[in-house]
């Protein structure tokens, strides 16, 4: 969230100084986030990002068992782990954001 939440902003940092301020009675003011979304027509980077993993997620899906992303997406790794709270994986980050979607059984959706 707070990644996602930085990258808006910076994405918007951006654009202002792509499109440039705005003079309105004679003065000059830099434009507000809603005038931005209103030239971008809402899409986002964010959006974006998160439209491209799912698709990714549905590539390696579709691919055979033996081949090398499908075997790193799914890999186990049997060492210790360290102490504490398990980090995020990326297979968990893109499940949540489906299910945040209304996605549900995903895998049988892939391979349709």
């Amino acid at each position: 969230m707070e990644e996602e939440r930085a990258l808006a902003v910076f994405e918007r940092k951006i654009l202002r100084k792509i499109y440039g301020p705005v003079k309105e009675n004679g003065l000059w003011r830099i434009r507000r986030n809603d005038e931005l979304e209103v030239i971008i027509q809402r899409k986002n980077i964010v959006r974006f990002i998160k439209c491209q993993t799912v698709r990714w997620l549905g590539h390696t899906e579709r691919m055979q068992d033996t081949t090398i992303p499908k075997k790193m997406l799914y890999g186990k790794l049997y060492a210790t782990r360290r102490r504490g709270r398990p980090k995020m994986r990326w297979l968990d980050d893109v499940s949540t954001d489906l299910r945040k979607m209304g996605i549900n059984e995903w895998r049988d959706r892939a391979r349709d």
